[in-house]
């Protein structure tokens, strides 16, 4: 969970914090309540003059007041004091006293004050509110809650405790309570942008994106300058697919805020999205600065600006300093042997990630568990028919409560397999939640932070002098960092090339890279090599309509028939994989690879050729190549990418022996061997261990290739109800 920014445009009510909101690490501190102290006014509160009071000035009490909402705390308390000496009984004097202790952070003296304040005017809502949020300021938060519900007692209306109250709630987790009070403050002040922000937060945490995006945009709407809400619409609008208004959200905050780097690093993430290359010229314009200026700028959309593994990891240094705070939890009594089973925890903290679910529910049914301890902790529903994994279900917690739990768990080795991405974060890693902790990259790149001792790579995607990239230390795994299903059963899925909108004679160029990894580099290339091969077409991806109409302008200004462009239809799985036989060559995308479309072209059998280039993220299709003995299809140079691919394509024979050969590696290649990969990864959890163990630090670790031992199919294993204990259970 991430931290919202204190707007100054915002309403003056505390802030809840969602995961995956925005951040800066300016933004921590907590905004002054809105001012009704009791005695003097205005608001809902049933305050009771006191004697005393009487007799103050009410243009005093407004200079008083004025004198704390601007700022000027020391100030005003200097002035309470003063008249405190002839004016005792003043409930507002003893209030606005306490509250400017409370600004300045002098609890004890708040309390005091504040307590007197509620002696004298036992019936102000607000002065009960303000006495609670003393104790949440002191971390007792039961008798904030107490006081909070006190005032609301005293006025069910009072906002500063119904914010304040969910606020509390929020932070013990009780999240549904904590929303029935933001809804309750919104149905008294509906227009109140603080509110409906802090609302939004919850429902994100709940997964409710919808909600979330209409509430942001309420609070954006009331409250044109709360810059922050105005940033959340924009990840939400951008997520559901509406990038052309996300983006003017964006540039709305760049007008008021020029060097906001989230806000411009997201806006060229979905430039690219909709292959709208401006974005290449507006990088360059701002790429001296930009994610180096305290920004937690969003990881996924820096990645792909350009192939700089350097660059990249001063970037993450600086994501990880501004919105990563670490808690370190306390350290356990090291072992000094390996015990007979490693506790291994699995992390899978966003619900978009489905590459990273399949991934986990492989390595769980994978896992000897003779020697390993499973635990899985998920943003989703638990399997129910994987035997022995103990499952925690995630949804809707706080950083705080998922360390609590993997503390209690007493993991051994903590692996994060979703790490940055969409709507997920690295907060519980930093809080250290394990003696050994590993990123096993659903970010193909490093966190940029000291929390994870290693990352699970390869002598591909991580070679001899690529140390230097990463935070992290290496587990290179002797084949492939990732692994792949053996051959398939795909008689289901049959498709002929009419069934995909193809010319049955023509050449087929494939590339089902994301939208946003196309740039002109490769698409001059792929155009080409179109005109180069009479007839030819080139297969994409179901892009967003938006990149589609720009693909076929871009083409038609390359002297290229924008027919000879034909998108594909959204689908996913098995008809994903069965419906790439049709093509004849996939082409790879250079900064960003093809990630799991280039994974499901060669379990399909479809030949892929890929350029490999610096960062970890342009070399992923050339490891999954090496793992399965098709070292042939990788090129280092632009001219040996457009090269290889023009001769495959004028050369059928070659092309159809590459085809033979791929079948013949899907049943002997170590890529496509997930038994001896899941030994590969085990030996390597070993060996880090093992290093744990011995009081040394982490260190890169090589892991040997070793012949395995079969180990019977997935089919095979024990099926049967998933343990689900209750959160909080050790």
């Amino acid at each position: 969970m991430t931290l919202a920014q204190n707007d100054p445009q915002a309403t003056g009510l505390s802030q809840t914090t969602p995961a995956g909101a925005a951040t800066q690490r300016e933004a921590q501190a907590t905004p002054p309540l809105t001012m009704q102290i009791s005695g003097k006014l205005s608001g809902r509160g049933h305050a009771r003059p006191q004697q005393a009071e009487a007799k103050l000035d009410p243009e005093l009490q407004e200079q008083l007041t004025a004198l704390f909402q601007h700022g000027h705390h020391q100030q005003a308390a200097a002035r309470c004091a003063e008249l405190l000496n002839s004016h005792r009984k003043s409930a507002f004097l003893w209030e606005l006293l306490g509250r400017c202790h409370l600004a300045q952070t002098a609890l004890d003296e708040a309390a005091t004050c504040l307590n007197k304040a509620c002696e004298l005017n036992p019936t102000s809502a607000t002065t009960f509110a303000a006495m609670g949020d003393v104790y949440r300021r002191q971390n007792r938060p039961e008798d904030a809650v107490a006081l909070y519900k006190k005032a609301l007692s005293l006025d069910s209306t009072c906002l500063p405790a119904l914010n304040n109250l969910g606020n509390t709630l929020l932070d013990q987790d009780r999240i549904i309570e904590a929303d029935q009070c933001f809804a309750s403050a919104i149905d008294q002040a509906p227009d109140n942008a603080q509110l409906l922000y802090n609302r939004a937060n919850i429902q994100r945490q709940l997964g409710n994106l919808g909600i979330a995006r209409d509430l942001y945009g309420r609070a954006a709407r009331f409250a044109p300058g709360f810059l922050e809400a105005r940033y959340n619409l924009a990840q939400l609008t951008g997520m559901v697919g509406e990038r052309v208004e996300a983006i003017r959200n964006l540039e709305q905050i760049l007008l008021a805020r020029p060097n906001d780097d989230r806000a411009r690093a997201l806006k060229l993430r979905l430039m690219a999205d909709l292959c709208d290359w401006r974005w290449l010229d507006e990088y360059q314009d701002h790429r001296r600065h930009l994610g180096l200026r305290g920004s937690a700028c969003a990881p996924q959309a820096q990645i792909g600006l350009e192939d700089n593994p350097d660059l990249l990891r001063i970037r993450m240094q600086a994501h990880a300093s501004a919105g990563l705070q670490a808690d370190p939890a306390p350290q356990r009594p090291r072992p000094e042997t390996r015990p007979q089973q490693l506790r291994i925890g699995y992390f899978v903290s966003s619900t978009q990630d489905l590459d990273a679910l399949r991934l986990l529910d492989s390595l769980l049914a994978r896992h000897d568990q003779s020697r390993f301890a499973l635990y899985a902790y998920t943003a989703s529903a638990p399997r129910a028919d994987l035997v022995g994994v103990l499952h925690r279900d995630i949804r809707g917690l706080s950083p705080t409560t998922i360390k609590t739990q993997a503390v209690a768990d007493q993991l051994d080795i903590a692996i994060d397999l979703t790490s940055y991405a969409q709507e997920a974060d690295a907060t519980v890693f930093s809080a250290r939640i394990a003696p050994v902790q590993i990123a096993m990259p659903g970010f193909p790149g490093t966190m940029g932070t000291p929390a994870y001792d290693y990352i699970v790579g390869d002598a591909v995607t991580c070679p001899p002098g690529s140390e230097r990239y990463f935070e992290e230390h290496l587990i290179r795994l002797p084949h492939s960092y990732q692994s792949v299903s053996g051959p398939l059963d795909l008689s289901g899925h049959q498709f002929s090339r009419r069934d995909c909108g193809l010319p049955d004679e023509a050449f087929v160029f494939c590339s089902f890279s994301a939208s946003h990894a196309i740039t002109p580099r490769e698409f001059d290339i792929w155009m080409r090599l179109l005109t180069k091969i009479g007839g030819s077409v080139l297969w994409l991806a179901d892009h967003p309509e938006e990149a589609q109409a720009a693909l076929r302008q871009a083409a038609g200004d390359r002297h290229v028939d924008p027919d000879r462009l034909i998108f594909a239809r959204s689908c996913t799985g098995e008809e994903r994989m069965a419906r790439s036989m049709v093509a004849d060559l996939f082409l790879d995308s250079f900064t960003i690879n093809a990630g799991p479309a280039a994974r499901d072209a060669l379990v399909a059998g479809l030949p892929v050729l890929t350029m490999a280039g610096r960062q970890f993220a342009a070399r992923t299709t050339a490891s999954l190549l090496a793992a399965a003995g098709m070292e042939e299809l990788q090129t280092t140079t632009p001219q040996g990418y457009e090269a290889r691919a023009l001769e495959l394509a004028g050369d059928r024979d070659q092309l159809m022996a590459l085809r033979s050969k791929l079948r013949l590696m899907q049943s002997k290649a170590p890529l496509f061997n997930t038994a001896g990969y899941m030994q590969d990864l085990e030996r390597g959890l070993d060996i880090v261990f093992a290093r744990h163990c011995d009081a040394l630090p982490p260190q890169h670790v090589a892991v040997p290739a070793e012949d395995f031992m079969p180990k019977p199919p997935v089919d095979s294993l024990p099926r049967g109800k998933v343990t689900t204990p209750p959160i909080h259970a050790a």
